[in-house]
């Protein structure tokens, strides 16, 4: 049994190197919803916990690809690497490097569902 994620809600990992975009950390969140009570711990994906902070929202599977993709890159043997919220909003697709630049939202729809797979699939098995 292991932690989920406050943020997107997938297993985070407790277990391997710590600087692992998916390794659980304890952040304080503000409980929205309930006045003026103290801000309660929770247990976030690293990467998570960055994106909170950064202010970036959006939908659970956008979150999920996000954090998909960037455990892909990690995994990648790139971990000296920063991985900040602001790199992966398009999750590597870049409209003025495609062969067709209006399909662009399409190629992104695209990779945002195979990132979010590949996270869920990921973090099904963490520890």
């Amino acid at each position: 049994m292991g932690y989920q994620c406050a943020y997107c809600g997938l297993r985070v990992r407790l277990e391997g190197d710590p600087r692992h975009p998916g390794h659980g950390v304890v952040e304080e969140l503000m409980k929205s919803g309930e006045p003026m009570t103290l801000p309660g711990l929770e247990v976030l994906h690293r990467f998570c916990a960055s994106a909170l902070r950064a202010g970036s929202g959006g939908d659970t599977m956008l979150r999920r690809a996000w954090l998909g993709w960037v455990t892909d890159r990690f995994e990648a043997s790139r971990p000296r690497r920063h991985f900040g919220i602001r790199h992966y909003s398009r999750l590597g697709l870049h409209p003025a490097r495609m062969r067709a630049p209006r399909l662009f939202r399409k190629h992104w729809q695209v990779r945002k569902m195979r990132c979010a797979a590949l996270a869920s699939h990921y973090y099904a098995n963490a520890r």
